[in-house]
């Protein structure tokens, strides 16, 4: 059994994580803490030659830097919860929503956690949700925590 918890960069991630270990711990499941890097963020170490040629060999390098940042940024997030020892950290790649889900499937996980930023209606329909499109589009229930972690 797997507890996925979906973290951001945000402050809301430690509280994404906190409650991903509890359910961990609850139900005996292993807690794996993943963070999506961003390819319009996170792709800025890129030479200027390896755009030019399009090694593959650079844009594989690239990727796996993305993919290593984005491990560091779920490892810093599960160090921040006290008393959690036992977890995955898991750096991916591409668009969140998509790759969480992704994720989720291909390990069978119990439960997908995450936590949405407050957003207008507007701003929800012009540019999307990747909790909101979890919650609406993966294959195992999602738990959505509150923005604000006195609520739990």
């Amino acid at each position: 059994m797997l507890i996925v918890a979906a973290v951001d960069r945000s402050d809301r991630a430690v509280t994404v994580v906190t409650r991903a270990a509890e359910l961990a711990d609850r139900y005996d499941a292993e807690l794996h803490v993943v963070h999506v890097g961003d390819p319009t963020v996170d792709f800025t170490d890129v030479s200027e030659e390896a755009l030019r040629t399009r090694e593959a060999g650079a844009v594989n390098e690239i990727v796996e830097n993305v993919q290593r940042n984005a491990a560091e940024v779920a490892t810093n997030a599960a160090n921040q919860v006290p008393g959690l020892e036992e977890f995955e950290a898991v750096g991916l790649v591409g668009e969140p929503a998509e790759v969480i889900r992704a994720y989720a499937d291909e390990h069978d996980a119990e439960y997908i956690v995450v936590s949405g930023r407050k957003r207008r209606a507007l701003g929800q329909a012009l540019f999307g949700s990747v909790s909101q499109s979890l919650l609406l589009n993966a294959d195992c229930p999602v738990v959505s925590v509150p923005h604000d972690a006195t609520n739990l």
